[in-house]
């Protein structure tokens, strides 16, 4: 084995699977506080990640969506924490990496495991008939389909459950819906009360509210299996439900037990009272998918909560080789529960009390949590990571042979035997023979990463290099690939160089393109560029400025990249928008241009750097001709047009300006709309010139092309609401 090569930079990976609440927290302190040469990275299957004890809230209406959902991204990036938008679906233990689900294996040194609980639906029927409430994170989208049937529905609707959980869902239901009175509403227990293990007089408070908001009880219920129209006890009694919601104990996710990790009889990892696995020390887990042997606690969020400082100590003492601190988990603790409408019962040691302002109490102790992690202050300083020691420019640069080898050899690559491509073997440069008849196309793309997700990011390089060749009309056949890489430890731009050489190559795969070379070097950040070559035939190459009067012009994806982007380096930029510009960035310009071949455009360009404005004014270029766009058609991502009010706009913006000199802006026009022409787009969508007639195929074939406007015979840009 190489010996270890000293890195005074980044050099260890500590890698988090799952937003939940121990996380959020963790990483809030860690941004904070960074450790040393260590890079923390996130995978999370939702960017928004619900907070339980708000839940109830959310459903009775108290609160709206974004109220009571962490965002993830913002958070990572105010704390500079990679974020992995993925489901994690298994580990390989010994390879030391999480396996996602469509994307390459994430590396890590250490692990930290927080995925929550699912419902346990092991009853019979329960998993086809019953509604889970676990993961909290599904039972948002869960909740609006119910109140969307809930319009018109008549009929029971029974929570089974009896915990704070179930009296709290139960109570939230029906005061959100109190006037859909055709609706009834059931609690069920196989207990003789409500809240079993809570003081007397809050089990009194919870069963006044349960009267008071029509909620009929049914204690001594034990179910032993759910159809479709209900519940049958396992002493034959039957409950008729239309809709019957699980609120019982909690399950382990099932891929847990393929991971190699010691798991205890009901699938929860086990863990000892440093908060690692009891059989694999650099893994670590908390929250609900665990079980501390030393000191068992129930599936609640307050212990999730209270487990964050411990972790983070731990996590910390893991890379210095300190001492590990046990966890001590209070037995005693301020418990409050809401009670449908705006009042709650908590107690503590003893203490018991109900009303409004015990409700109070509980909005001021929840937002203030939601605010510590979705409003954390601005952004933090970037904290430097890199190595102090010297770094050779030039061929020096390049990323040893050791390190890419390896990788290259994984890559899967499309077979095409026109193209002999030299990655992997001892050759200089890759051989292509163009098909006769045929022109060769070539174009250069690339640019500094927006997002360490580099899985994503690689993904959209190739999107964004091959779409000048679609707006040609031209067919990507090979693509050569220079990455620069971020300065770290050798054995993390492995990981790095792995992860996104490997979402490169899948790519290109899918787009039938040959990976055939290319050139793997360091520097301060890390880049990515490809040059794409392509084929076309003489006669049916798509120009720019071709365009005819009439034309309708069309464009294929929303605007808004630019400015998301923007707000998104500075953690200001809101879930909704960042998934959005991610979305439509993963899509891949191929199926339009696909479409584009069966009819005869005008002229045809990729909205990319310029901007809509920008990449118009070159289709109008060497042409007496002008357009109409009508401000009000163009479509935007979500989000985008929001943070164009709050001022966000690229680095580029101010360099655009000049083009709106050529436009005539008439009427009222909205600024932060006009603002919106001018954002330079990163894999944005073709625009098309046709007559109306192909206009209306193309819509037909592909919805997604909205008419922006159309070609005219006056020269210039004229801008209409």
């Amino acid at each position: 084995m190489a010996p270890e090569i000293p890195y005074e930079g980044v050099s260890r990976d500590i890698v988090f699977i799952g937003g939940g609440h121990t996380h959020a927290l963790v990483i809030k302190r860690l941004g904070m506080n960074p450790i040393p040469a260590t890079r923390l990275t996130l995978i999370s299957e939702q960017t928004l990640t619900p907070y339980s004890g708000m839940l109830p809230g959310f459903v009775a209406g108290h609160y709206s969506y974004l109220d009571t959902h962490i965002d993830l991204n913002r958070l990572c990036q105010w704390a500079n924490v990679r974020f992995i938008r993925g489901t994690a679906t298994g580990l390989d233990i010994d390879k030391k990496q999480v396996v996602v689900d469509g994307q390459a294996p994430i590396s890590y040194d250490q692990l930290s495991i927080d995925v929550g609980s699912t419902p346990d639906l092991s009853i019979p029927g329960a998993s086809e008939h019953a509604v889970g409430v676990k993961p909290v994170s599904q039972f948002g989208s869960i909740w609006n389909g119910l109140l969307e049937t809930s319009a018109d529905a008549s009929g029971d609707w029974g929570v089974v459950g009896a915990g704070a959980g179930g009296v709290e869902l139960v109570l939230a239901m029906a005061h959100r819906l109190q006037d859909k009175r055709r609706l009834k509403f059931h609690l069920v227990l196989s207990g003789a009360h409500v809240l079993p293990g809570y003081p007397d007089k809050v089990v009194k408070q919870a069963e006044a509210a349960l009267a008071r908001h029509g909620v009929t009880v049914h204690p001594g219920f034990r179910v032993a299996s759910v159809h479709e129209a209900g519940l049958a006890s396992n002493s034959g009694a039957e409950l008729m439900l239309s809709k019957s919601i699980w609120c019982t104990g909690a399950a382990a996710p099932a891929w847990l037990a393929d991971t190699g990790l010691k798991v205890s009889e009901r699938g929860f990892i086990e863990v000892n009272e440093f908060l690692q696995s009891v059989s694999h020390p650099n893994v670590f887990a908390v929250g609900d998918c665990s079980d501390m042997l030393s000191d068992p606690r129930p599936k609640a969020g307050v212990y999730a909560v209270r487990q964050a400082p411990f972790l983070t100590k731990n996590l910390r003492a893991v890379g210095s080789h300190g001492n590990l601190q046990p966890v001590k988990l209070q037995s005693d603790f301020l418990s409050l529960l809401s009670l449908g409408d705006r009042s709650a019962v908590g107690c503590r040691s003893g203490w018991t009390a109900a009303g409004k302002w015990v409700w109070k109490l509980k909005d001021s102790i929840d937002s203030k949590f939601m605010q510590k992690l979705n409003a954390p202050g601005d952004k933090k300083a970037m904290v430097s990571t890199a190595s102090t020691q010297m770094h050779c420019a030039g061929c020096g640069s390049k990323l040893g042979p050791d390190l890419i080898a390896g990788n290259l050899s994984e890559l899967s690559i499309y077979d095409r035997p026109a193209v002999q491509p030299a990655l992997g073997r001892a050759e200089d440069a890759s051989l292509w023979q163009v098909t006769e008849g045929k022109l060769a196309v070539q174009s250069i793309d690339g640019f500094r990463s927006f997002s360490d997700d580099y899985w994503r990011f690689g993904n959209i390089c190739v999107n964004h290099a091959l779409s000048d060749l679609y707006a040609m009309g031209a067919t990507p056949i090979s693509a050569q690939v220079w990455v620069n890489l971020a300065h770290a430890h050798p054995r993390i731009q492995k990981r790095d160089h792995r992860l996104l050489m490997a979402s490169i190559a899948a790519a290109l795969e899918e787009q039938q393109v040959t990976l055939a070379g290319g050139h793997s070097s360091e520097g301060t950040e890390t880049h990515v560029a490809l040059v794409a070559n392509g084929e076309i035939d003489k006669d049916h190459i798509w120009r720019k400025s071709t365009v005819q009067i009439g034309d309708k012009l069309l464009l294929t994806k929303p605007l808004g990249t630019g400015l998301i982007l923007a707000a998104d380096m500075q953690a200001k930029a809101p879930a909704a928008a960042t998934d959005a510009a991610m979305d439509s960035m993963l899509q891949s310009n191929a199926a339009i241009a696909h479409c584009l071949k069966a009819l005869a455009p005008s002229a045809v360009t990729d909205v990319t750097g310029f901007g809509l404005l920008g990449h118009l004014l070159e289709m109008l270029s060497d042409t007496v001709l002008g357009a109409k766009l009508t401000l009000s058609d163009i479509p935007l991502l979500a989000g985008a047009y929001e943070l164009s009010q709050l001022g966000f706009k690229s680095t580029l913006y101010p360099h655009l300006q000049a083009y709106l000199h050529q436009c005539r802006l008439q009427g009222a026009l909205d600024q932060q709309l006009v603002d919106i022409l001018l954002d330079p787009q990163t894999s944005g969508g073709l625009l098309i010139a046709m007559n109306a007639t192909q206009a209306k195929q193309l819509q037909n074939s592909y919805p997604a092309a909205v008419v922006i406007g159309e070609i005219t015979d006056t020269a210039g840009i004229e801008i209409i609401k």
